[in-house]
């Protein structure tokens, strides 16, 4: 078996453990989630249409915040796993437990996608409060919408574990929100979409194809939109998985020869 039995209870009990832990930061999260949300609506929805935008750049602007709520969460998590590689070193502590270098790092994937995607659920009911008038939860296809989630949250649990590979120490870690996080993200058709950006730029578009973030964002689109004028919805799914298989795979070999596990 590619997992033992014995492995899969260990891992099991220590992302209980992290839920567990985590319980008592939800209501920072809740009310940091609020104020964020609020002030984009606001913004976005209330203050630009006064500028010429169509009112139903809310709608869209609110399927671009499920996407990117997860990647919000990214640039606080690496600062604490550099902190901790170059500090307390509790890592040392999973070396004793009876699990494969790998499955440990593959925890902490799932730990910070569970994380991340616990407050990033609640963005499309919050949204939804916020701009009642100009969007229908009826118009979501769910079953979409939960597929491109979970994906895109594995992402950002993966991407999380690739960057904090990259972070050598605290003096870097400002390098980690204008490097990585602010440019994939604000480039990555959160104000725009894919076919609107490659009518103006066919060399543009091209390029942002192999920024994660425009899959993730038109995947997004497609599923809580509707399909037409973004990206094929399947291909958003297997890119997204794609690049975070890659990511997976890329940290877990730097993250092992930088802790030095056997």
């Amino acid at each position: 078996m590619f997992f033992r039995k014995d492995q899969l209870q260990v891992l099991k009990e220590l992302l209980a453990t992290d839920l567990y832990i985590l319980k008592g930061t939800v209501r920072d999260q809740i009310i940091n989630l609020c104020i964020w949300m609020i002030s984009m609506t606001v913004v976005n929805s209330y203050l630009m249409p006064a500028f010429g935008l169509s009112l139903e750049y809310s709608a869209f602007i609110l399927a671009g915040l499920c996407a990117s709520a997860g990647l919000f969460g990214v640039f606080p998590s690496v600062a604490n796993l550099v902190s901790d590689f170059k500090g307390d070193q509790v890592y040392t502590y999973y070396l004793t437990l009876p699990l494969p270098s790998w499955m440990i790092f593959l925890r902490l994937i799932f730990y910070y996608s569970l994380n991340f995607s616990l407050l990033g659920i609640l963005v499309l009911p919050l949204g939804q409060l916020l701009i009642w008038d100009r969007f229908s939860l009826r118009h979501v296809a769910f079953g979409k919408f939960f597929l491109i989630f979970a994906l895109s949250y594995f992402f950002y649990g993966a991407f999380t574990l690739w960057i904090a590979s990259r972070v050598p120490d605290m003096t870097k870690i400002g390098n980690v929100w204008m490097r990585f996080v602010y440019p994939i993200w604000f480039l990555g058709c959160f104000q725009f979409s894919w076919a609107v950006l490659r009518g103006k730029s066919q060399f543009f578009g091209l390029i942002n194809l192999i920024n994660p973030i425009t899959y993730i964002m038109e995947g997004m689109r497609a599923a809580v939109l509707g399909q037409d004028g973004y990206l094929n919805f399947w291909t958003c799914c297997f890119m997204i998985g794609l690049f975070g298989i890659l990511c997976s795979w890329r940290a877990i070999v730097l993250l092992k020869k930088r802790l030095d596990f056997v």
